[in-house]
Formats: C-alpha cells, sequence, structure tokens
C-alpha cells in the first residue's frame, strides 16, 4: 500500500493518457516525497490480463506509452532522464503539456531530488556511465536490423534513434542496445545477452582512428560484402566509420 494521501499529491498524474507509466510515477512520488511501500509476505495477489484491451489508443499504444513516460522522466528523474532519453530517443518529441503543476507539487511536497532516491532507495541499482551513438558509413548506419538472433547489419541513416543508437559502455568495453551486447559471431555480428568476461563482447570505440576494436582478436568493425550490407570483423586498416554522439 501507498504511504501517501491522495490529498497531498498522491493520486495519479491526470496528464497521463489511458495506460502506462502510472507505476513508475506513483511509485517515484511515493518514495521521494516522504512516502512508504510496505510488503505484505504473506499476501497474494492476481493479475489477469484480457484478451484485448477494454479501450483503445487513438494515437497508438507505443506512443501514448512514450507521452507518459516522458511526464515522469521530466517530472521526477532531474538529470537521470537523459539515461531514459539514451534507452526511448523518440520519446524526446513527445508532446507531453504543460508540467508546471505537477513540478509545484513536487516543490510544495519537499519531495527529495532522484539522486536521494538513488542513494537511499534502490542504492544497488548500477547505473551506467555509457554514451549513446551513430556508428555510420557513407550514409549506412550500424543497424540492428530489429535484433532477435539476426546479424547486425548497415541501413539507410534515418536519425530517428531506435535500431541506430548504440550505447557505448567504455568502463566495460561492451556496444549494447537495450540488456544485448554487440557479439562477435562465426558469420557475422549479432546482438546477444550480455555476459561479463565475453571477449567476444568486447570492444573499444576509438574515436580518433574511428574504429570499433576487439583488442582479444585484434580485428575492427568492417563491411564483409557492400551488397549484402552485413557487417563482420576484419583487417582495422580496411575502413573507418564516422562515429557521432547522439
Amino acid at each position: 500500500s501507498s504511504g501517501i494521501n491522495a490529498e497531498y499529491g498522491g493520486s495519479y498524474d491526470t496528464n497521463m493518457d489511458i495506460w502506462g507509466g502510472e507505476n513508475f510515477e506513483i511509485s517515484f512520488k511515493n518514495w521521494m516525497c516522504g512516502g512508504y511501500l510496505y510488503i505484505m509476505p504473506c499476501s497474494r495477489v492476481g493479475h489477469i490480463f484480457r484478451k484485448k484491451h477494454p479501450y483503445t489508443f487513438p494515437d497508438g499504444n507505443g506512443k501514448t506509452y512514450s507521452m507518459n513516460t516522458k511526464l515522469v522522466a521530466e517530472v521526477w528523474m532531474d538529470s537521470y532522464k537523459e539515461l531514459f532519453y539514451q534507452n526511448r530517443p523518440s520519446a524526446r518529441f513527445s508532446e507531453i503539456g504543460d508540467i508546471s503543476g505537477r513540478k509545484k507539487m513536487r516543490e510544495d511536497l519537499k519531495c527529495n531530488d532522484f539522486q536521494w532516491y538513488l542513494d537511499n532507495i534502490y542504492p544497488e541499482l548500477h547505473i551506467p556511465k555509457t554514451t549513446q551513438v551513430t556508428i555510420s558509413q557513407d550514409g549506412w548506419c550500424l543497424d540492428s536490423l530489429g535484433g532477435g538472433d539476426s546479424l547486425v547489419g548497415l541501413y539507410k541513416c534515418h536519425r530517428s534513434g531506435g535500431n541506430q543508437n548504440w550505447k557505448v559502455d567504455s568502463a566495460n568495453k561492451k556496444v549494447q542496445q537495450n540488456d544485448d551486447c554487440l557479439t562477435i559471431m562465426d558469420e557475422g555480428l549479432s546482438l546477444s545477452d550480455c555476459q561479463t568476461g565475453n571477449m567476444n563482447q568486447q570492444f573499444e570505440l576509438n574515436t580518433e582512428y574511428k574504429s570499433l576494436y576487439n583488442s582479444y582478436h585484434n580485428v575492427c568493425l568492417t563491411i564483409t560484402n557492400p551488397r549484402t550490407r552485413f557487417v563482420s570483423i576484419g583487417d582495422c586498416k580496411l575502413q573507418q566509420w564516422d562515429i557521432k554522439d547522439v
């Protein structure tokens, strides 16, 4: 149960539409504004989804969810909202309207900042020190091509984020999308579960030499067949890549 009375801001954000994101919003607000969440170990809760929504999304499910979660990020996450945008770049363009009322509510309630939440409520959460980049050559961008078990390849750069935005974790030498890492396979490069110590997933981004380098195999990202636009690894002197921050 939530420890904040609706009279003092415990109700849902009425700027949100239909469904999605309200669980984050009310949880952040609860913890950051002096409330509590109690776990009842002997309780049983069932959540059964219907076969279809009893309501519709006029703007589409994805667009609505993007707008709602952007509201959460802008009101509650402070500078950490940039991590949200790195993972959902299209949300930058979502229209969320006037949020001054929600920010004033947060100020009136004397809520803690998001850093306090991370330090005191969820200190075990790992905050990645990453940069977000696109990796391209002659107008063709490194693209996950939908992810899954498919190989990574090149697709015409569209500058809309998504499959063409890559998180570079320099500390752990990983290049990621969501929870998957760029991985050297026999047939090329693919995305697979990130694994500590997997040398086939260790890549270093060298902006000076414009390369994506794997030191274990001493190879770099290359285009193996320009016609198919699939990529692999090879001699580091062969190709240079245009690496840009998002």
